[in-house]
């Protein structure tokens, strides 16, 4: 079996060579710009991060029956076309979602400390309860700090709506980018919703589409906190400059949250392979040997150990002033190359 793999999927050939349960396989590390269909005409599988489009023009005449991504997005994946063509796929929702979180408190501590917002008297609003929303919430319980949050997929008793979570000041969003269905998340965060809600401070680690920006710019009372942009990877300059913290969607990228995607497509790979009971059972304990086990506990942490352990500000600054040289939008490259250079971090939940 022939497996093309993203070469900056985090510490991919380091794991497999230590596991040395993969023996079978041939895998092939390339750079994600030269993952082409060419390169992909006689491989079985291919590992991505989201750096890589896979639809059609990439795989087409080629003999890949598994795609996997080590990321906890599927807007990069053609999954119609995946289906189409009988092609497995699999991605990694939550394996960042104590990044995010760690990102979303690093900033509500901020947001605390220069007086935008008051951790006592603020109820913040919650949108979406998938891997991250709902780990946020449990957090900011046990951080004394309410909040609610809102689903309209799920039936739970502790679920909010989302008319209350639109009376909230402060309102942080957690769901997928959508276009379809019965409750699309494009454009969702509009002037109707402005002018509808209450919100003064608006948290967006989804996705840049879910708000629509050009709309938020005419307000002058939003302070918008924001690491993810339409347009990537050429963002407008001007909603980065407008935003009160400003990063290049780099909030799920903690030194864990990398692992734990990459992590992922080997338990996935576990399963496609359809590994004998023993075996299957010892190569999984062998993979999640190599997840963190030194996490604060929930019931100790403090807000400021989130801050203290991110300096989500000094990011932000020079997310900023390259954002400034760089005229009406960042170029691609330039986006990609400071996203590459984030500040190293480490999950502390």
């Amino acid at each position: 079996m022939k497996i093309v793999v993203d070469e900056k999927i985090k510490l991919f050939s380091n794991i497999v060579n230590k596991l040395g349960c993969f023996e079978n396989i041939e895998f092939i590390y390339i750079n994600s710009k030269e993952i082409d269909n060419k390169i992909l005409i006689d491989a079985d599988a291919l590992f991505i991060r989201s750096t890589t489009i896979v639809n059609k023009n990439l795989l087409k005449n080629t003999r890949v029956k598994l795609v996997g991504s080590a990321t906890a997005g599927l807007d990069h994946l053609d999954t119609n076309y995946l289906h189409s063509e009988e092609i497995k796929w699999f991605y990694s929702p939550g394996c960042n979602s104590s990044s995010v979180v760690h990102y979303v408190l690093a900033a509500i501590a901020h947001l605390d400390k220069i007086n935008i917002i008051s951790k006592e008297s603020n109820t913040i609003g919650i949108i979406g309860c998938g891997s991250i929303g709902s780990k946020l919430h449990l957090v900011l319980n046990k951080l004394n700090i309410k909040s609610i949050v809102c689903d309209p997929y799920l039936k739970f008793n502790h679920l909010s709506s989302i008319e209350e979570v639109e009376k909230c000041e402060l309102i942080s969003i957690h769901t997928p980018l959508s276009f379809e269905g019965s409750h699309p998340t494009f454009d969702m965060i509009n002037k109707l919703f402005f002018d509808r809600s209450n919100v003064k401070t608006l948290i967006n680690t989804s996705r840049g589409s879910i708000v629509n920006e050009n709309d938020l710019l005419k307000l002058e009372h939003i302070n918008y906190v924001a690491d993810v942009w339409a347009n990537e990877p050429s963002p407008n300059s001007d909603i980065i400059d407008n935003a009160i913290i400003a990063t290049p969607h780099i909030a799920g990228h903690s030194h864990e949250g990398k692992v734990n995607g990459t992590l992922n497509l080997l338990l996935e790979l576990n399963k496609y392979l359809n590994i004998n009971d023993e075996s299957f059972k010892k190569h999984n304990e062998s993979i999640l040997n190599f997840r963190k086990k030194d996490y604060l506990s929930i019931d100790e942490v403090t807000l400021n150990d989130f801050s203290n352990s991110y300096n989500i500000i000094s990011e932000s600054i020079n997310f900023k002033n390259l954002s400034k040289m760089s005229g009406k939008s960042l170029q691609a490259g330039e986006f990609n190359e400071i996203r590459a250079k984030h500040e190293k971090r480490h999950d502390i939940i």
